[in-house]
């Protein structure tokens, strides 16, 4: 018989277990008002219901201690969990080890520190994140308890400590400006709060910097109201990238590790206009006056004064300013008839106002990328100028040359690019010299050549200090190894000013490797300025 009632869950599954089950008579209780509970998982249970069940288990199975321990490891074996039973038959058979145990999990993870707001800020910069990107972060960040990154508008303090008061900015239609006093001002006052330094007495100290100007093409057009001439197609931009701080012995204090990185660069001005020979003449005089009013800047027992090297030009604006054609070498005055012919170079007379300008190391591996090129052109006919015939054999072996170097090194050589030049730059132009046998198997230009501009270049563009005596006869053996071999050919006036004149150029600036003088910090500027354009400025 079955019993009236059904009490426990042991006396429901015994009932299921009997033959019985078969006679029970069909439920005349409707579904809806079924008051029957399916068993839940024992994972969704409570802490309390999860208790109980327990207990009913150890109460049906009647296990001994050791049974259950038994039992509990080798279940956990099964499911995958060994290390966990491992551990859990140490700790039962040495039970002196569950102090150890109790300390690491009493004791509280520490909290993870916070960056100040100024590394946050250099995180943020140094990443190119947006707003709504830093936030993102920071968010997901303390979603898993961490307190890594401070608030954006801590940020934002940050930020405004990094510029000078609105007093020295300067705000027209047509472009800004910062006044360099207080640039540099505030230059001197972010580097002295991040050096130690341990002094006795009043110090004077020295902040060597460059800076210099370069103009830039294919801007976006904005569809706003501005003045007729107005042409914001084009830009002209100068900035400032601090080098060196030292004492008046020449003791380095600091010293900037990345000088030509967009990192350390910093904006003077920009203006709406194109680079011609009276914009760089008319803001080269203005800058001028500025550094000659310049004073020395205080703080507590320190003086700082001032020295800044004209050296981030090309040499267009090199040219510009020393008043002479691209063509004509601006110290010496040599024409391109007479580029080749050594022996009289050393006797004209040098313009030693021009070595202020330095060397252009940036643009120096690309002219030399370019000179080697025009002379592998024009190998089927040997000649400087191209006339007639020559045209289309020069066209042809261009072609196939640039052919070989996409195919085998991945490098376009040559190729016109829409409203910003060629796609000949500073990288390419690496891998071009890099690859020596390579380039000259394609060019057909004398390997010993090809690898003696190398080390020319990567010497000017080291940051490091040369040897002078050394520097000065390898360039002359590679000026003579070149007219040797390719007489028809007139040097460039930027490779005879890299062979004939670097040692003169590197000496003029004594303690301060010419690679550190690089133009290549406001070359890359111009893309950040696109950049910033873009994303914080309205285009209509």
């Amino acid at each position: 018989m079955i019993p009236e009632a059904v009490n426990t869950e042991q006396e429901r599954l015994e009932i299921c277990n009997t033959e019985d089950v078969e006679n029970l008579p069909p439920s005349t209780t409707e579904a809806s008002t079924s008051t029957f509970t399916p068993r839940k998982p024992f994972e969704e249970l409570g802490s309390r219901q999860k208790r109980r069940r327990v207990d009913q288990i150890n109460q049906s199975l009647s296990l001994s201690p050791d049974e259950l321990k038994a039992t509990t490891i080798a279940s956990l074996r099964n499911t995958g969990n060994e290390d966990v039973g491992k551990i859990m038959n140490h700790l039962l058979n040495h039970p002196e080890d569950l102090e150890k145990v109790k300390e690491c999990l009493s004791t509280s993870k520490p909290k993870s520190s916070t960056y100040s707001p100024d590394k946050a800020l250099s995180l943020l910069v140094s990443l190119k994140l947006s707003k709504w990107q830093y936030i993102s972060l920071r968010e997901t960040a303390s979603e898993n308890r961490s307190d890594l990154y401070p608030s954006y508008y801590k940020i934002k303090q940050a930020k405004a400590k990094c510029y000078p008061g609105k007093e020295d900015i300067i705000i027209t239609e047509e472009g800004a400006a910062i006044k360099l006093q207080a640039l540099l001002n505030l230059t001197v006052s972010r580097l002295l709060e991040v050096i130690t330094l341990d002094l006795d007495s009043p110090t004077e100290l020295l902040l060597i910097s460059k800076w210099g100007f370069d103009g830039a093409s294919g801007q976006s057009n904005y569809k706003q109201k501005t003045e007729a001439e107005f042409d914001d197609s084009t830009i002209f931009m100068a900035s400032l990238v601090p080098i060196r701080l030292q004492q008046c012995d020449g003791t380095i204090v600091w010293e900037n590790d990345r000088p030509s990185s967009t990192f350390y660069c910093r904006p003077i001005m920009f203006k709406f206009t194109k680079e011609t020979q009276s914009t760089v003449v008319t803001i080269k005089a203005s800058i001028t006056e500025e550094i000659e009013r310049l004073q020395p800047i205080k703080f507590n027992q320190v003086e700082v004064k001032h020295q800044l090297h004209l050296t981030m030009i090309d040499g267009k604006i090199s040219s510009y300013l020393s008043d002479t054609s691209s063509a004509v070498c601006d110290i010496c005055k040599a024409k391109p008839s007479e580029m080749n012919n050594l022996k009289s170079l050393a006797q004209k007379e040098n313009n030693e106002e021009v070595f202020q300008y330095g060397m252009s190391s940036l643009h120096a591996w690309i002219r030399s990328m370019e000179c080697l090129l025009h002379i592998a052109y024009r190998l089927d006919f040997k000649k400087w100028s191209c006339r007639g015939d020559d045209k289309e054999k020069m066209s042809l072996r261009k072609s196939a040359i640039q052919q070989a170097f996409k195919k085998e090194c991945g490098l376009l050589i040559d190729v016109v690019k829409q409203g910003v030049g060629t796609t000949n730059d500073g990288n390419t132009a690496r891998r071009f010299f890099r690859d020596a046998e390579t380039t000259a198997r394609i060019t057909g230009i004398d390997k010993d050549l090809i690898e003696r501009f190398h080390v020319i270049l990567q010497t000017v563009a080291s940051g490091e200090s040369v040897d002078l005596s050394k520097f000065s006869e390898f360039c002359r053996d590679t000026a003579q190894l070149y007219v040797h071999l390719y007489p028809w050919y007139y040097m460039p006036s930027s490779i005879h000013k890299l062979l004939v004149h670097g040692s003169d150029i590197i000496k003029h600036f004594g303690a301060i490797p010419i690679g550190k003088l690089s133009e290549e910090a406001a070359e890359a500027r111009n893309k950040d300025f696109r950049k910033y354009r873009e994303s914080h400025s309205r285009n209509k």
